[in-house]
Formats: structure tokens, C-alpha cells, sequence
């Protein structure tokens, strides 16, 4: 059986419990080798980060050591890149570095609903198969996506992760096992408001914020 890599984007700013569960949902269950976890550097749909990328990669390093899953690694190769992190650019080195295995781009619901708006987004399936982690209940085309696309990827859906992984890449599976996630946009308002209890975070990462004084002001970003 060849290698099983999950990758899984993100601004991380900051990371949350929301983006381990996630994670950990995906390499559960879809018996994953281990789940890259990929900064972005430059986003192309939305403002860039609060936070530096240092002190984002140092909160994504506390956050995993303290997980204590190895499993779950660090790949900072868009903080290498020049220009806007395309993930479809991401997944195609990933592609050239682990050429005998198989690459599956995990994403949250929200996220994967906004899918159709990514740059190049039809030609990410030509590296890697998606894992879409919904709520319980949720079915694919319930969000934002219009019915063409929908349709696009509907046709490539799989219910059994073995067939998922008879392929090796273009196929869509739906893991609905995430219950209501946290989100980075009111946890960085609570943290501008000075909430003292921010259950969301785990504390290690808690802490740094609050040693390094960030997210100290409103900010719009999502």
C-alpha cells in the first residue's frame, strides 16, 4: 500500500481546536500516514493574517507538541514561495516530493462550500483526492455551491474510504463526523475584547498570545 499523506491549509491565525479536530478526524479515519498541515503565506481571497507567520508557525508548533499526535506535522513551504499561496501550486510540489503516494487535501465544510472560487481549483484533483469534513447531516451542494459544480464533484464522490484510495487521485469523500467547529474570525474577537476564558485555543497557544500581545485589537479579517 503506498504511502497516505493528508494535507490540510490554512491561515491558522490563530490555530485553533476547530483545525486539530479536523485533522484528526481525517487521519483517523481514513487510516492516514500523517497530515501535513500547511500555513498560507499569501491568501488570495481575503486580507492577509493578523499575526506574523513566525508567531503563527510558533502557535501551530506549540499547538502539536502539546497534542502530543506526531502524526500531525508542520510544512512551511509557502512561507518559501513567492507570491500568492495557490494551494493547486502547493499540492503540485507535494506531488513531485512524495511521487509514489497518495495526497488527500482535507478541508472543513465552509471551506470546501467556497471550493469553485479557488484559483485553478478542478486541476488540485489532478494531485490529490478531497476529504470534506462536515457536520452531521450536512450533504454536499447544502452551502453556497451552484449546481454545475456540485454536479462536477458529486460525480466523483466515494462512500468507502477503500475507494477512495483505488484511485489515486480526482475523488471526493464526505466525512461528516465534526460536530459545530470553532472559528478563527470570534476567536480573534474575544481575544481583542480581553476574554479571559477562551476554551477554543489550546492553552499553550493561550498563553503565547497573551505573552507576545496579539490579537490585541479588533481586526475584519476571516
Amino acid at each position: 500500500m503506498s504511502l497516505r499523506i493528508g494535507i490540510m491549509g490554512g491561515m491558522f491565525d490563530p490555530v485553533h481546536r476547530g483545525h486539530l479536530q479536523v485533522a484528526e478526524a481525517a487521519l483517523t479515519a481514513l487510516q492516514l500516514d500523517h497530515v501535513r498541515l500547511v500555513p498560507c503565506a499569501v491568501p488570495n481571497h481575503r486580507h492577509p493574517a493578523t499575526a506574523s507567520a513566525a508567531h503563527r508557525l510558533a502557535m501551530l508548533e506549540l499547538a502539536l507538541n502539546d497534542l502530543n499526535e506526531p502524526r500531525l506535522q508542520i510544512d512551511d513551504r509557502e512561507f518559501h514561495r513567492p507570491g500568492v499561496s495557490y494551494m493547486v501550486d502547493t499540492l503540485a510540489s507535494l506531488a513531485r516530493q512524495f511521487a509514489d503516494a497518495t495526497l488527500v487535501y482535507i478541508l472543513g465544510w465552509d471551506s470546501f462550500n467556497t471550493l469553485p472560487g479557488w484559483h485553478r481549483w478542478r486541476e488540485m484533483l489532478d494531485y490529490c483526492h478531497l476529504c470534506a469534513v462536515s457536520r452531521p447531516g450536512l450533504r454536499l451542494a447544502s452551502g453556497t455551491m451552484n449546481s454545475e459544480d456540485a454536479d462536477w464533484l458529486l460525480g466523483r464522490q466515494v462512500d468507502q474510504v477503500a475507494s477512495l484510495f483505488a484511485a489515486s487521485s480526482g475523488k471526493l469523500f464526505v466525512l461528516d463526523k465534526l460536530e459545530d467547529p470553532a472559528a478563527s474570525t470570534q476567536i480573534r474577537q474575544a481575544l481583542a475584547a480581553g476574554q479571559q476564558q477562551i476554551t477554543d485555543i489550546p492553552g499553550v497557544v493561550l498563553d503565547y498570545i497573551r505573552q507576545h500581545q496579539l490579537y490585541t485589537t479588533p481586526h475584519d479579517n476571516a
